[in-house]
């Protein structure tokens, strides 16, 4: 007698990227939305919610695109050591501290749309954990992939770096970027990578 082969299981951290992915690209179908979801500096006390929304909603369909297949790549790439309650974590905490700094530190940009600076503290959140795990356990062999995402992250943010009026992606992007967000992600996720990789040692020191 034969059995039919199990169905693989979908992981939580990859079903959330997958919900996450699927509302990027209905708000971008539901143009009159954006507006009221974009980060506005001017707007943030009496509208608070665009601190956060911002990083849903996008300037056009090849950006909301591009961010939500780079979603589910990271949630894909991260899954096996960074769960998705961490996942979520580390994107509302990088939009939230995007947005704040981007006030704070960057009055010149009045408005924000897009998700790649929380996909980046996401990024550099995951890299930093696993990284700080796998030097927690001595294996170096671990610790290789993490090293080279980070290394490869850091060079991509700092060539991002505005040089005068110029800033990237602009012709292909068809919009203009704002990769300020991009460092800003790249700070708050490894802060909470290293703090979260540190609780768990902490746990792992008092449960052994």
């Amino acid at each position: 007698m034969s059995y039919p082969s199990p169905t693989p299981r979908v992981r939580p951290a990859f079903a959330a990227a997958l919900a996450g992915a699927a509302l990027v690209l209905l708000l971008q179908a539901m143009p009159e939305v954006l507006s009221v979801l974009e980060y506005r500096r001017a707007m943030l006390v009496s509208e608070p919610w665009r601190l956060l929304t911002a990083h849903i909603v996008h300037v056009n369909w090849m950006h909301a695109l591009l961010n939500a297949g780079a979603w589910l790549v990271l949630a894909r790439l991260f899954e096996p050591h960074f769960d998705a309650k961490r996942q979520l974590l580390s994107l509302l905490f990088g939009a939230a501290f995007i947005s704040l700094s981007l006030a704070t530190f960057y009055p010149s940009i009045q408005w924000y749309r897009g998700a790649s600076g929380a996909l980046h503290a996401l990024f550099f959140a995951g890299a930093s954990a696993s990284l700080a795990t796998a030097l927690r356990n001595r294996s170096r062999p671990a610790a290789l992939l993490p090293l080279a995402l980070l290394a490869g992250g850091a060079i991509k943010v700092a060539l991002e770096i505005p040089r005068g009026a110029t800033t990237p992606y602009v012709e292909w992007l068809a919009a203009a970027t704002v990769p300020q967000a991009h460092l800003l992600g790249a700070i708050a996720g490894t802060a909470l990578g290293l703090l979260l990789a540190g609780s768990q040692r902490r746990r792992t020191t008092l449960n052994p």
